[in-house]
């Protein structure tokens, strides 16, 4: 009799135990699952290659910004201008806007649009001022948009029957608004 509280005792704490692993575990994948509400950014939904296709495009740009630094770190004005250049929005003004531009919203574009227009501005007055100085004050400006809009806007990866069913819900709104 004298070991029947002992093997009580024994099952009570491995009962709690027990019970404390799933819900930790539990505790951990809600936590996760709602770690972007801690985020208050606004997110932009794309489907995988339009989230893929634009950081690449923010990749290609951190690039050639390091590449414009190199050139002002030399005095190279004409590199400064070349590299600013295809950033443009004068070169990007001549393409036809692809399912990717379609896909982001408004106020992501206009902050997008002023970027790229003030690359046509650094690359315009590195060949006519050759001032490395203004040029690196102007690409400081560049890069203060480039942090405001990583402080306003998240990338989130939806799937494409997602992406589909949101195009659907858009397009059914549109039309309603339209008839009005």
């Amino acid at each position: 009799m004298s070991q029947l509280p002992n093997q009580q005792s024994t099952s009570k704490f491995f009962f709690k135990h027990s019970i404390l692993v799933p819900v930790l575990a539990l505790g951990l994948v809600s936590f996760n699952a709602i770690a972007n509400d801690f985020d208050p950014r606004q997110a932009i939904e794309l489907n995988e290659e339009h989230k893929a296709q634009l950081l690449s495009n923010m990749r290609g740009a951190l690039a050639a910004t390091q590449s414009i630094v190199n050139a002002l770190a030399t005095d190279d004005m004409q590199a400064v201008a070349d590299y600013a250049r295809p950033l443009g929005f004068k070169a990007r003004q001549h393409k036809t806007p692809d399912e990717l531009h379609k896909a982001l919203p408004k106020s992501f574009k206009m902050m997008g649009r002023a970027m790229h227009q003030d690359f046509d501005k650094i690359a315009d007055d590195a060949e006519t001022l050759k001032d490395p100085k203004h040029s690196l004050q102007q690409l400081a400006a560049v890069m203060n948009s480039c942090q405001g809009c990583h402080a306003t806007f998240r990338i989130e990866a939806i799937d494409s029957t997602d992406s589909e069913a949101v195009e659907a819900e858009k397009s059914f709104f549109q039309k309603l608004f339209m008839m009005e």
